[in-house]
Formats: C-alpha cells, sequence, structure tokens
C-alpha cells in the first residue's frame, strides 16, 4: 500500500507541476447602457400626430421691427424644424460630449433633464427637457446654441411645447451690435 501511496503523491506533484502557472486575466468590457432622451424620436412623433389628424402652422416672424405672419403646411416649416433634430445628442458619438442631470421641480411638478457639454466648444450649449412627474410624458423642450464665426455670435433658442408649437429665436451679435435679431413662432391649428 505504501508504493501505491508513494506513486500516486509523485503523479499529484508532477502534475501541479506541469500545470499551467500564468495567471489568467478576463477583462469585462462593458457596453455603454446609458441612454439619452432622443429628441428627434419625439418630436418626429409629434409631427406625426399633427399629420393624422390634418393640422396646419401659424407661422408668426419677427424680425427687428418687422412682423410677418402667414398659415403654412408641415412641408413649409419642415426646415425650421431640422433645428431641433440637428440637436438631438442620443446617439452614442454624441452623448459622450455631454453630461445629463435630473432633478424634480416641485413648482411646475416636472422632472427637468437637463445636458450639457464637458467640451465648450459643442455648438449644443444646454437642453433641458421638462416631463411631466405624474405621466413621463414631455412638456417642453429648450435648447441652446452657439456658435462663434469670425467676430460674430451666432445664438439659436429652441422651444417646443407639445402638441402647440415652437419657436426659433435667432441672434446674430458681432463687435458692432447685433446684426440679426429674429424669432419665429410657429403655432399647431388642429381642425
Amino acid at each position: 500500500m505504501k508504493p501505491f501511496i508513494f506513486v500516486y503523491i509523485l503523479w499529484v506533484m508532477m502534475a501541479a507541476a506541469c500545470s499551467d502557472t500564468k495567471e489568467k486575466t478576463t477583462t469585462i468590457v462593458s457596453a455603454d447602457t446609458t441612454s439619452y432622451y432622443s429628441i428627434a424620436s419625439y418630436i418626429n412623433s409629434q409631427l406625426k400626430y399633427f399629420d393624422s389628424v390634418g393640422a396646419t402652422y401659424n407661422v408668426v416672424t419677427i424680425e427687428g421691427t418687422q412682423k410677418d405672419s402667414i398659415t403654412a403646411q408641415l412641408a413649409a416649416i419642415r426646415p425650421m424644424i431640422q433645428s431641433f433634430l440637428d440637436a438631438d445628442i442620443s446617439d452614442s458619438i454624441q452623448k459622450k460630449n455631454y453630461q445629463e442631470s435630473v432633478f424634480r421641480d416641485a413648482g411646475t411638478a416636472s422632472l427637468n433633464i437637463n445636458y450639457t457639454p464637458m467640451d465648450t466648444s459643442t455648438s449644443i450649449k444646454n437642453i433641458d427637457i421638462l416631463m411631466d412627474e405624474q405621466t413621463s410624458l414631455v412638456k417642453r423642450i429648450f435648447i441652446r446654441k452657439q456658435q462663434l464665426t469670425s467676430d460674430t455670435t451666432n445664438t439659436e433658442q429652441l422651444s417646443w411645447k407639445t402638441n402647440e408649437g415652437f419657436t426659433i429665436s435667432v441672434s446674430k451679435k458681432s463687435n458692432s451690435g447685433f446684426l440679426l435679431n429674429k424669432t419665429t413662432t410657429v403655432r399647431v391649428i388642429l381642425p
């Protein structure tokens, strides 16, 4: 029996000596699961709703002291809406440049989702999304864009109110003063 135990111990020692002694490390790559609110999906759902009910649009433009008002179809206002769609930062390329914060606004019974850039050179400076605290439906979206070209600062302020319409304010200011102050307000006319 002793030779059997001796052979067994020898065999275990040889097996241990021949085993791979390198430490194995495992790197776990986790996917980015953070999801930012998709402004483009929201705007497109609003447009789909307006189209389904046959809405028209009252467009009021104020530039300086001049005021103009027209009634238009969706095709006429679509270029203005593109500015909202371009502000969607929910894709994986854009969202890494922004920080999200969420807080409760008791005064408006809303949850406020705020996106601010981590890099100040980005053109989208701020996005605020107000959601109804009870229903989690969007009430309003506010977006501020700003770019500096040569000596001119171009600022665009966008506001969308659910099922009612939107406002776009554009200003261009140079060292010598304002070059442009234009506000366009689009109200949805439901049949």
